[in-house]
């Protein structure tokens, strides 16, 4: 028997195309009751929203007020935040998944309509993170504008205990003494009583001793905290 007599013969309506293939899966899925999803429109790759079998990389909990980094990664919208805040606020956010530098959030495209205060809250935040690192002119011009934000941002973090940008804000806040020193220089006034110290070393003796202080403050801060935890531990239960 030759080898054309022994090939098998397919009759045609046993011939299967890919076109039949993905007919057949939708009509299964739609007959299941589940929306068929066709593999060769990738569309919903950009999807609005993160996705549905996704946690949040950082609380590792469902997606709340998300929002979605430059690079593409997915966060709730808190979360980043606060990541940011505590890595240092003066610089952009370091995304936790790539390393790559987030110039701007974007928050999923349902959250506008919201009224809840939380999430009004956080839109807020991440609208003032994302006018924060605008370049040029514009971003100039809305940096000073929240200059009194990043400040506040400076002193918290330098009274809170285990906050790793210490030093460099000292360095900061002498620079800033510095520049007072000199503005004080230059103007007209004399107002304040010098003796053998100059203008110079009296401004940047005084920043160092506001840069213990807050230290100081945020330790015993601390310890009152830690003091009303025990405290709340220790109390007997009411019935």
């Amino acid at each position: 028997m030759s080898a054309r007599d022994s090939t098998p013969v397919i009759s045609p309506d046993r011939q299967q195309t890919p076109q039949n293939d993905n007919n057949a899966i939708e009509q299964e899925a739609e007959a299941a009751g589940e929306t068929a999803v066709v593999l060769k429109n990738p569309s919903y790759m950009d999807r609005e929203g993160p996705p549905l079998d996704d946690c949040c990389p950082i609380c590792f909990g469902t997606f709340n007020v998300p929002c979605k980094a430059n690079c593409g990664h997915w966060y709730c919208g808190n979360c980043i935040l606060q990541y940011w805040k505590y890595s240092g606020p003066s610089s952009r956010c370091k995304c936790p998944m790539c390393s790559s530098r987030i110039s701007n959030l974007t928050p999923e495209a349902s959250l506008h309509g919201q009224q809840e205060l939380e999430v009004i809250k956080v839109l807020e935040d991440v609208r003032r993170y994302n006018h924060v690192f605008v370049g040029g002119v514009r971003g100039f011009a809305r940096k000073v504008h929240v200059v009194p934000f990043l400040f506040k941002r400076m002193l918290e973090e330098m009274m809170d205990p285990d906050g790793h940008n210490f030093f460099l804000y000292e360095k900061l806040m002498r620079m800033f003494a510095i520049l007072l020193a000199i503005l004080y220089i230059s103007s007209p006034f004399d107002f304040i009583p010098l003796g053998r110290i100059g203008v110079v070393r009296l401004f940047e003796y005084m920043s160092m001793v506001l840069a213990v202080s807050l230290r100081v403050a945020g330790i015993f801060r601390r310890r009152r905290l830690n003091q009303r935890v025990r405290d709340l531990a220790a109390a007997p239960l009411g019935y």
